[in-house]
């Protein structure tokens, strides 16, 4: 039996010579870079080109990712600072608009940075609303517990005293 692609074979039956086998392109010159691979490390990409960890991937996912973390950290240290849940909702929005540009990722992620800030800055606004209204007694507090000097009867006495002083 012959092979049908050896082109030194005999004509098959009925005068009609095998094909030759499939040509399909030259291959590259040797050390020449496939047609679709990317540019070379280190030469400027074209304008509104993604970059990231991978292909298609925006790679401006930081801010983000620090709302997130400032919203975290403001909602449940409620009262002790305003700062992180300010910058958490900053940092949310421009997180949502680069991801609405395309330019990152995560709009969900700013987002609920930029929405946990928010309730950060509304229970830190209650709270200090509440002390600036009752600072009198706030004040009236502190004086007593300067004058217990680690007297703990009259430092319980204090804290009693505060707790009527607020209605509690």
């Amino acid at each position: 039996m012959t092979d049908p692609h050896d082109p030194f074979a005999a004509p098959a039956p009925g005068g009609q010579p095998t094909p030759p086998p499939p040509v399909y392109g030259a291959p590259p010159a040797y050390g020449a870079p496939p047609p679709s691979s990317p540019p070379p490390y280190g030469a400027p990409l074209p304008y509104g080109t993604p970059t990231g960890p991978f292909p298609g991937a925006g790679g401006r996912n930081g801010m983000g990712v620090a709302a997130l973390v400032l919203g975290i950290v403001g909602a449940t240290c409620l009262f002790w600072t305003v700062i992180a849940p300010a910058l958490g909702v900053v940092f949310g929005l421009v997180g949502r608009r680069r991801a609405k540009r395309h330019e990152a990722t995560n709009g969900g992620v700013a987002l609920t940075g930029a929405i946990l800030g928010g309730f950060g800055l509304l229970f830190a606004a209650v709270f200090y609303g509440y002390l600036i209204a009752n600072s009198s007694a706030v004040s009236r507090y502190y004086d007593c517990m300067q004058a217990a000097k680690g007297d703990t009867v009259i430092q319980q006495e204090c804290q009693d005293q505060f707790r009527s002083d607020l209605g509690g």
